[in-house]
C-alpha cells in the first residue's frame, strides 16, 4: 500500500477595501514620521505612541485570528492523521525492538570474540588485555566481522596496539633500570626516583634531579667531615694544652721538693721491688687510719722520710685532688710523676 488519497480546496484570502486600509495606514504613519519631540511635547508624545502601539496591536491580533481560522483544516487533518498511523508506528516499534535485541546479543558474541583475541596475542607477554577495554566497543562492529569470525584487519589493529604497548613497557623496564643502576653507583636508594618515572618524569629529567641530588649530599657529607674533623683537632687540642698544665704543675711540684729527696725519689725508681713493698705498707697505714680504733699515743715518735711510688688511675682530675688532699692531710707530700719522665728514669 502506498496510496494516500486527499481531496483539498486552497482557501482565498480576499482583503476589502484593500487600498483604503493601505491609505489609512500610510496617512496616520507619514503624520508621525516628521514629529519632533520636545520637552514640551512629551506629554503629547507619549500619548501619541501608546495610541498607535494600540492600533498596531489591534491589527496583529487580527491576523493571528485569520490565520487561526485559515488553518482549522489542516489542523483537523493533522490530528486526524496521527491517530490514523499510531497502530502503524506501534507496530514499527515493536519490530525495531526486536531487531536492537538481536543485534545486542549478536554484539555481544562479537565482544566476546575481541575479548578473546586479546588474551590470546597478549598470552606469555607483560601486556594487560584489560587495558584494552576501552577499544572493544569499537573493534566489535560487525563491518569488523564476518557474520562472527574477525577479519584480518581488526586482528591486526588488535595486534598493532599491543606491540605499542609491549614497546612502552619495554623502554619504562630500560628507563626504570638505567634509574636503578645510576642510583647504585651513587650509592642511594632509586625508590623516590621511580616513583617520578611512574609519574610521567622523562629519563633525562629524573637523571638531572638526581645528579643535583647526589652533588648536595656529596657537598653536605664533606661539611660533615669537616666539622667533625675541626672538632677532633679542637678536642685533641684541649687535651694536649690540660696535657701540659698538668705537666707543669708536676714539675713545679718537684721543684719545690728538697734536693736530697728528689735523689731518693729517682733511686726509689729504680728499685720496683722496694716501690711495690712500700706501697704495700702505705695502703696498710692508710687502711688503719681510716679504721675505728680508739687513737693510742705512741710512746716515741720518729721522723721519717718515706718515698713510694703509686700507679694510681682516676676517673677525673677531681677524683685526682681529692685524694691528694687526703694524702697531704695526714702529713704526707704527693710528687706527680709524668709516664714519660718515669720511662727516661728507668
Amino acid at each position: 500500500m502506498n496510496e494516500f488519497n486527499v481531496t483539498f480546496e486552497p482557501a482565498k484570502i480576499e482583503v476589502l477595501d484593500r487600498e483604503k486600509f493601505e491609505e489609512q495606514i500610510n496617512s496616520i504613519a507619514q503624520a508621525n514620521s516628521n514629529r519632533l519631540v520636545t520637552v514640551e511635547s512629551m506629554a503629547d508624545d507619549k500619548k501619541t505612541r501608546a495610541e498607535l502601539r494600540k492600533l498596531s496591536k489591534s491589527l496583529n491580533d487580527e491576523k493571528i485570528r485569520i490565520k487561526k481560522e485559515y488553518n482549522q483544516p489542516l489542523t483537523e487533518f493533522e490530528v486526524w492523521f496521527k491517530k490514523a498511523v499510531a497502530v502503524l508506528d506501534q507496530a514499527i516499534s515493536q519490530i525495531d525492538s526486536g531487531i536492537k535485541d538481536i543485534e545486542a546479543e549478536q554484539k555481544a558474541e562479537r565482544k566476546k570474540v575481541v575479548h578473546e583475541l586479546l588474551v590470546e596475542l597478549t598470552t606469555d607477554t607483560e601486556v594487560d588485555s584489560r587495558i584494552f577495554e576501552n577499544f572493544v566497543d569499537d573493534w566489535a562492529k560487525s563491518s569488523n566481522f564476518n557474520d562472527i569470525k574477525p577479519k584480518k584487519q581488526l586482528i591486526d589493529s588488535i595486534t598493532y596496539v599491543i606491540d605499542g604497548e609491549k614497546q612502552k613497557i619495554a623502554e619504562y623496564k630500560s628507563a626504570k633500570q638505567s634509574i636503578s643502576d645510576f642510583c647504585f653507583g651513587n650509592n642511594i636508594t632509586s625508590t623516590p626516583y621511580i616513583r617520578m618515572l611512574d609519574s610521567g618524569k622523562t629519563v633525562s629529567e629524573i637523571m638531572a634531579v638526581i645528579t643535583e641530588d647526589v652533588l648536595f649530599e656529596k657537598q653536605r657529607k664533606e661539611a660533615e667531615e669537616k666539622r667533625k674533623e675541626a672538632e677532633k683537632q679542637r678536642q685533641a687540642e684541649l687535651e694536649k694544652q690540660q696535657q701540659e698544665y698538668e705537666t707543669r704543675k708536676l714539675e713545679e711540684s718537684f721543684n719545690a721538693l728538697p734536693s736530697h729527696v728528689g735523689q731518693e725519689n729517682a733511686r726509689a725508681l729504680s728499685q720496683p721491688e722496694v716501690v711495690e713493698h712500700v706501697k704495700e705498707e702505705f695502703d696498710k697505714k692508710a687502711s688503719q687510719s681510716h679504721s675505728e680504733l680508739p687513737y693510742k699515743e705512741p710512746e716515741q715518735i720518729y721522723h721519717a722520710v718515706i718515698l713510694v711510688e703509686f700507679d694510681i688511675k682516676f676517673g677525673d682530675i677531681e677524683a685526682k685532688d681529692e685524694w691528694k688532699k687526703d694524702i697531704e692531710k695526714s702529713g704526707g707530700r704527693i710528687k706527680e710523676v709524668p709516664v714519660w719522665e718515669k720511662i727516661k728514669n728507668i
